[in-house]
C-alpha cells in the first residue's frame, strides 16, 4: 500500500536547508524586538517624581488659596498670624487652623474684633464664614 522511502542527505552539503534556518532568524529578530518591553526596569529611586508630585500640590494649593494668603497676611496682626495657618476654603467657608486651644482663643476673639468682617469685606466672592478648629495644620 504505502512504499516507504528514505531522503539521505548528501555529505557534502554540511548546512541545513534555507527553509529551516529563515524561522529561527526570525524568531530570534523577534524576541531581541520584544526583549525590551518584556525586561524588568531598574525601580527608579530617585527624588524626581516625589519632588514633582510635591511641586504640583504646592502649586494647586496656591492656585487654590493665594489670593486668600496675600488678604491674611495684609489683614491680620502680627501676633496672630503666626498662631495660626489656613487649612483651606470650601463652599465659602475659610478654615483656619491653630496648633492649641489657647491660639485658638486668640484667634477667635482677634476675629470677633473686626477681623472676621474685614476678611469676607475683601473676598465676598470666595469667604461667607470663618471656621477656627485646632489640629496640626497639614490636614
Amino acid at each position: 500500500m504505502f512504499k516507504r522511502t528514505t531522503i539521505r542527505a548528501t555529505p557534502s552539503d554540511p548546512t541545513p536547508p534555507a527553509s529551516a534556518a529563515a524561522p529561527a532568524d526570525r524568531r530570534l529578530a523577534w524576541l531581541d524586538r520584544m526583549r525590551p518591553f518584556r525586561a524588568r526596569h531598574e525601580r527608579d529611586v530617585s527624588m524626581e517624581g516625589a519632588l514633582q508630585s510635591l511641586e504640583r500640590q504646592l502649586r494647586e494649593q496656591q492656585n487654590a488659596v493665594g489670593d486668600i494668603i496675600d488678604v491674611w497676611n495684609e489683614l491680620a496682626p502680627p501676633s496672630v498670624r503666626g498662631l495660626a495657618t489656613i487649612g483651606g476654603v470650601s463652599q465659602g467657608t475659610l478654615t483656619l487652623v491653630t496648633t492649641s486651644s489657647g491660639a485658638s482663643y486668640e484667634l477667635s476673639r482677634v476675629l470677633r474684633d473686626g477681623l472676621e468682617r474685614a476678611l469676607m469685606r475683601r473676598l465676598p466672592s470666595r469667604v461667607k464664614r470663618i471656621k477656627v478648629r485646632v489640629g496640626s495644620g497639614d490636614a
